[in-house]
């Protein structure tokens, strides 16, 4: 599996986030990474997952320089999610 970069965007495929869609923040190894949706989970505590219970999307937004300056902020990242994550259609 490919690593996982900070503004990528990863969906949950385990636990009781199932399903949910996050931006990875920081990789703290090749095997866990910090994770923000900027609602139940804010910059201010993130998540920690492994990798092999996320789905990675190839979709993912320049966002390291922003985290280096630490300038982003909870509103940001729910915008990023809402403009990358897939929509799922009503029937």
């Amino acid at each position: 599996m490919e690593e996982l970069r900070p503004g990528q965007l990863v969906r949950s495929r385990a636990g009781r986030d199932k399903g949910r869609h996050y931006l990875v923040i920081k990789a703290l190894s090749p095997r866990e990474v910090l994770l923000t949706d900027g609602r139940k989970r804010p910059l201010s505590r993130p998540k920690k997952k492994n990798v092999i219970h996320l789905q990675p999307y190839s979709r993912r937004v320049e966002i390291e320089e922003t985290i280096r300056a630490q300038k982003l902020t909870d509103s940001q990242v729910i915008k990023y999610l809402c403009e990358l994550a897939p929509q799922e259609e009503e029937v």
